[in-house]
Order: structure tokens, then sequence, then C-alpha cells
């Protein structure tokens, strides 16, 4: 094997050629989306005791970010080339992280201060890794997209 075909094989490594996407896990993903849309949209109804009422802040967020990630998994149950699964990911994790940031600044939870420090700490290690995987999807989006067949 030589130099260039190792590089070439590290490449499509990281690019995810080849790798096999079932229509189940998009499907899974579909009906999980749709029961957490469900459930973000009634859960001020349900009167639970630490939701605060300023969770109504947030819900458009919620939202938009959900309904995202439900239409974006329907695409994939048909099509999902790496280049166009990667730059939709891309997608994605903005709003993820637009929707983490609301949560951190606004923080629609009843809890206690040692419980509240915790949870924001969790949301800000959740926006680090989704800019993390935010630079991963674009950086394959754009490699996918030179190192194209």
């Amino acid at each position: 094997m030589t130099n260039d075909s190792k590089e070439l094989s590290k490449m499509d490594k990281f690019l995810e050629k080849g790798k096999e996407h079932h229509r189940a896990e998009f499907i899974a993903a579909v009906i999980v989306n749709i029961i957490l849309y469900y459930i973000a949209n009634n859960l001020l109804n349900w009167h639970i005791s630490f939701i605060a009422p300023t969770f109504a802040d947030v819900l458009w967020i919620v939202n938009y970010f959900l309904l995202a990630a439900i239409i974006v998994n329907l695409i994939f149950i048909f099509y999902h080339p790496n280049w166009l699964r990667n730059l939709l990911q891309a997608v994605v994790d903005v709003l993820f992280i637009i929707t983490a940031y609301t949560f951190f600044m606004v923080f629609p939870f009843l809890v206690g201060e040692g419980l509240a420090f915790a949870l924001k700490i969790l949301i800000a290690l959740m926006i680090v890794v989704s800019v993390i995987s935010l630079i991963i999807h674009i950086v394959r989006f754009v490699l996918g997209l030179i190192y194209r067949d």
C-alpha cells in the first residue's frame, strides 16, 4: 500500500465513506423527536414542579430545533449521501448550540442552587461538544466536496 493510498484510506475513514446508515436509525430519530416535541409543548400544562414558567421563553427555539431534526431525519430516510448528511448535521448543530445557550441564559428550572450549578455546567459542556461536532461536520462537508468520487 502506497503512502497516497494510506492517506486516501484515512480520508475515506474520516469522511465516513462506505459507512452504512440504515433507514431504521432515521425513522427512530423522527419518532423520538416527535415525542420530544409533544412533551416540550405540554410541559407547562402538566404543572411539573421543577419546570419554571420561563420555559415558555425557550419553547420557540426548542420547537425550531426539534422540527429541524425531524425534517432532516425525514430527508435522510430517503436520501443521505455523506455531503448532505454533514451539511444538514451542521445546521442541526447550530440550532442545538442556540437552544442550549438559550437554556443556559434563561434556565427555566426550579431546582436547588447546587443542582442548578451542575445543570449549567452540563449545558456548557453540551455547547462545547456541539461546537466540536459543528466543526467536524463542516470539515467533513468541505473535504467531502473536494475528495468526492
